[in-house]
């Protein structure tokens, strides 16, 4: 059985400079709610996709939603029955830490960004829109800096709960933001609360994207729970999955459950973090773990990235973004480190840019 959170939006704000001197992008629906289906922008998207044959599944309800009883027929609900069809749910190189954070960005992820410099790890960062739009400049650092982005939808709304219509709602006005922010197309979503059954994957099909959900409890930090969980617990709880795993099989990597959403959350990580590495297991980011030189969908405004070290591979290609790989590094290594079911949870930039970015950071 696996269990159900929520989690808290609410960042725990500190006075950071790179994010009070940020301009909010203007333009977008209201923060934190489903858009409007009938506002002119998702209409005209709808009229772009065909979503004939999409399965019927009756709208589960709740945030999160409970299990349906009995199970329906067909529906293969990965947080309730553990399928998750041809979602990702494990990191395709041997030995590795697919390190992910979901929620973000929020006033604290600078502090995050400046620690995985200094380590040389590169992220999937699993963006929510709606604070997208708040911080446009911290999405751009992210780029700056090497690591990947993803889609976390526009407000953090269970996806089996929403029609296909507002399925389509959420990830466009997200993929909006990003293009803005950085002209890029994202590829790869992570579901909210890993929510996600066949008729969201159709819906998700359609608009060029992969899921990626985490590999099972195990692989949950946990930081979602704090303060009610202690950092200490967390702490402890994790080092026992990652002991175990080392313990293993490390053929395939494993996805973790992490956020960048407030100071605790973001703290724990670079506590988190140095245990893998003590482990000698590999960390890397999404892009990285599934050998995905080309991380971004065609139809962008700047030219897709590609990602040192990979070799484009069609299994995870949903658009049709091409790309060549570059330089010789695999998962992220400083020194000798580098790089089933699941719990349920809560372009290139111009020089100018990059250099904004990293001065930002002095």
């Amino acid at each position: 059985m696996v269990k159900f959170f929520t989690s808290s939006i609410t960042a725990l704000a500190l006075s950071v400079a790179f994010v009070s001197a940020q301009t909010p992008l203007t333009g977008y629906p209201p923060a934190n709610k489903v858009p409007d289906v009938n506002s002119p922008e998702v209409q005209a998207w709808l009229k772009e996709i065909d979503l004939t044959g999409a399965p019927t599944i009756p709208l589960h309800k709740g945030e999160p939603p409970a299990c349906p009883n009995p199970p329906i027929p067909d529906e293969c609900y990965w947080t309730c029955e553990g399928c998750a069809a041809n979602d990702i749910t494990v990191c395709g190189a041997a030995n590795t830490w697919g390190l992910t954070f979901d929620d973000g960005p929020s006033t604290d992820t600078p502090k995050l960004l400046d620690y995985l410099k200094t380590q040389k790890l590169s992220a999937t960062f699993f963006l929510i829109g709606s604070n997208i739009i708040q911080y446009p400049d911290t999405v751009k650092r992210e780029i700056a800096e090497g690591h990947h982005l993803a889609s976390h939808t526009w407000s953090h709304h269970a996806l089996t709960t929403l029609t296909n219509e507002q399925i389509v709602a959420e990830m466009k006005w997200t993929e909006k933001a990003v293009l803005a922010a950085t002209g890029l197309r994202m590829k790869y979503m992570r579901p909210p609360y890993g929510d996600i059954n066949n008729r969201v994957r159709f819906v998700l099909k359609k608009l060029g994207y992969i899921p990626v959900d985490w590999t099972g409890d195990a692989f949950d930090t946990n930081d979602w729970q704090m303060p009610t969980m202690t950092e200490s617990q967390v702490i402890a709880t994790f080092t026992k999955s990652l002991d175990a795993y080392a313990k293993g099989d490390k053929s395939k990597g494993f996805y973790c459950l992490e956020h960048d959403l407030n100071s605790m959350t973001v703290g724990v990580a670079q506590k988190l973090i140095p245990l893998g590495i003590a482990r000698n297991i590999s960390i890397a980011s999404v892009a990285q773990c599934e050998h995905d030189a080309a991380p971004y969908q065609a139809g962008g405004t700047s030219p897709i990235p590609t990602v040192s070290g990979v070799t484009p591979t069609a299994t995870t290609t949903a658009g049709t973004s091409t790309g060549t790989a570059t330089g010789s590094a695999t998962p992220s290594t400083t020194g000798n480190k580098s790089s089933g079911a699941g719990a349920v949870h809560a372009g290139a930039l111009s020089v100018g840019a990059v250099i904004a970015a990293v001065a930002l950071m002095v």
